[in-house]
């Protein structure tokens, strides 16, 4: 008789080796057989968790966060105030804090196999524990909920701008951005997972809009200021012009929130085929493409159109496009899919710090619903946060309010990558030093080395698979980005600056008050005494480090036993139990 098929992974959940992949859960009844279902059934009354992969889930949802809203609305205006060759320099600056983040967040995600939930929350407790994971996950949170705000004003400007050029209502603005703010969360809700099915098709229409406004710069026929590719309007536009209140770091604030998005794929996590690659891949090509498309609008309008008109004109580059309502598609599709990924990304943060209990008093938001867990009370809660900003009305004070917590969270990041690197290179080897001999009985002197894969396992850790991207990994270079996105959070705003690290200072020390025994993290790294012995180092260079040398032969000893009472007459008067033993060597 022929043996019997063995019953493998697959075999048990439904011909996937994932389990999450096979996992069904029906509306009228959880308990019956996804196998057994009708197709009508399976189509229409059963939710499966879905996975995405590079190009579906993190390239697209990098793009249509990282290239949209404040590109279409204030390229033109940057490049008037700051000029061609300072919004360059802008652009530098933001795309270099941006790729510092996603090398770090993808060489911490590489070592990270213990927590695949909770995003930048995850990663960070993985490294620093619990308490400043949550602390830095709760600003994240904070930072893509006033970042809703930003993408609805801008989407009620471009609204309304179309139809008064110059507006006096501005409670116009905010009714519109509260209704779409409702409207919008009630399809992160019930609809979001289809909306990622159409990512692809929106990046087109995106990508169309682009295509659209190159044109119409080609085709400019020089009237109403747009002059069309000119030398006068280049030289016009190559130095800096600032405005009233303006200057470069104010401009640079503005700026900046179009780097906010390039965490989406990280938040992704756990809805990923392939969280190492999918990341990685997908976060370094959106924003390298995303980076060559700011610098052809900065380009592009600083040869075509001239400096007052750049200044005046929030929309010049709709009214610049060869069909105007083409681009204008673009940009209305760039703000409402920037706020449905921060919709979707925010809350599902907000929900693993809540379950995992770190913070007491969020408890309740970590309760979800379905197959995916959906976070609906974080969703409305984050929704709801997301209208006090949106009263505001102005994106020009809304985005550096936004870059605050978004600097603040990659120079934890960076800060991360660089801690876990130099702990890594200071972990001693796991051997005693009495066995270091070998087999003629020699002294063999080994110096503290860094501890490779093979002794993870001695750690009781995993060893970890090498990925491409590492190569591109340079805790040097992570260390920059940390501190230059703490600079850059003063230079832009030193007040928003000093209230988003005193919010982070309270959350830290509350989360130390109501669990003090959360788990440590992987680094034991400290910053200050790292610089202190850098420092003493360049003052009082150290000495060669010390090495411990052990004897091959014991020499032979004689030991004579001796009474401390005889030695000592204020011990006479008692018992004579009182010994030390003298050891001498034999002289040969």
């Amino acid at each position: 008789m022929a043996d019997p098929e063995p019953f493998t992974e697959e075999a048990r959940f439904g011909g996937s080796a994932n389990p999450r992949l096979a996992k069904t859960t029906e509306l009228w009844d959880e308990n019956d057989e996804s196998y057994l279902v009708e197709w009508w059934k399976a189509n229409f009354f059963i939710r499966k968790p879905i996975l995405f992969g590079t190009w579906d889930g993190v390239f697209t949802s990098c793009m249509l966060n990282i290239f949209g809203l404040v590109v279409f609305l204030r390229a033109g205006w940057m490049v008037g105030n700051a000029g061609l060759l300072l919004s360059c320099l802008i652009i530098v600056f933001t795309l270099f804090v941006g790729l510092c983040t996603v090398i770090a967040s993808n060489g911490l995600i590489a070592r990270c196999t213990e927590n695949s939930r909770g995003g930048i929350y995850g990663i960070l407790t993985y490294v620093f524990g619990g308490k400043v994971g949550a602390t830095v996950g709760i600003m994240y949170v904070l930072g893509q909920t006033i970042c809703i705000a930003l993408y609805v004003t801008g989407f009620a400007e471009a609204v309304v701008l179309k139809f008064d050029p110059n507006p006096t209502n501005h409670w116009l603005l905010r009714g519109i951005g509260i209704v779409t703010v409702l409207l919008l969360t009630v399809v992160a809700l019930f609809g979001v997972k289809y909306l990622v099915r159409l990512q692809l098709v929106l990046l087109g229409i995106l990508l169309l809009a682009v295509l659209d406004f190159v044109i119409g710069c080609s085709i400019a026929n020089g009237t109403s200021g747009m002059t069309g590719f000119n030398s006068t309007s280049f030289r016009g536009n190559l130095y800096p012009g600032f405005g009233e209140k303006q200057s470069f770091f104010t401009v640079l604030g503005v700026f900046f929130p179009t780097c906010t998005g390039l965490m989406a794929g990280v938040n992704m996590q756990g809805d990923l085929k392939n969280p190492h690659n999918n990341i990685s891949t997908g976060s370094l090509a959106s924003l390298a493409f995303s980076g060559v498309l700011y610098y052809v609008f900065v380009i592009f309008l600083a040869c075509t159109v001239q400096k007052e008109l750049l200044l005046s004109d929030y929309m010049i580059a709709s009214e610049i496009s060869w069909i105007s309502w083409m681009f204008l598609i673009g940009l209305y599709i760039a703000s409402l899919s920037s706020i449905l990924g921060s919709l979707y990304g925010a809350p599902r943060v907000f929900q693993c710090i809540a379950l995992d209990n770190i913070i007491p008093i969020i408890g309740i938001f970590g309760k979800g619903r379905g197959a995916n867990n959906e976070p609906v009370i974080a969703t409305i809660t984050v929704s709801l946060v997301s209208l006090c900003f949106v009263l505001v009305g102005h994106l020009n004070i809304l985005a550096p309010i936004t870059a605050m917590p978004f600097l603040l969270t990659y120079a934890a990041v960076n800060y991360a990558y660089f801690s876990l690197a130099m702990t890594e290179e200071r972990s001693i080897k796991p051997e005693s030093i009495l066995d270091q001999y070998n087999t003629e009985n020699t002294p063999i002197i080994k110096e503290s080395e860094p501890l490779n894969s093979s002794e993870y396992a001695y750690l009781g850790k995993e060893e970890r698979r090498v990925y491409w991207h590492e190569c591109l990994q340079s805790k040097w270079l992570t260390f920059v980005g940390a501190f230059l996105s703490g600079l850059m959070m003063f230079l832009i705003h030193w007040l928003f600056a000093i209230l988003t690290i005193g919010l982070a200072t309270i959350i830290y020390f509350y989360t130390r008050t109501t669990s003090p025994g959360t788990k440590p993290g992987a680094s034991n790294f400290v910053l200050s005494k790292w610089l202190y012995r850098v420092v003493r180092s360049l003052i009082h260079p150290l000495p060669a480090e010390e090495k411990i040398v052990i004897a091959t032969e014991t020499p032979e000893m004689s030991y004579k036993t001796m009474q401390l009472t005889d030695e000592n007459t204020d011990y006479q008067e008692r018992e004579k139990v009182h010994q030390s033993v003298v050891s001498e060597q034999i002289e040969t």
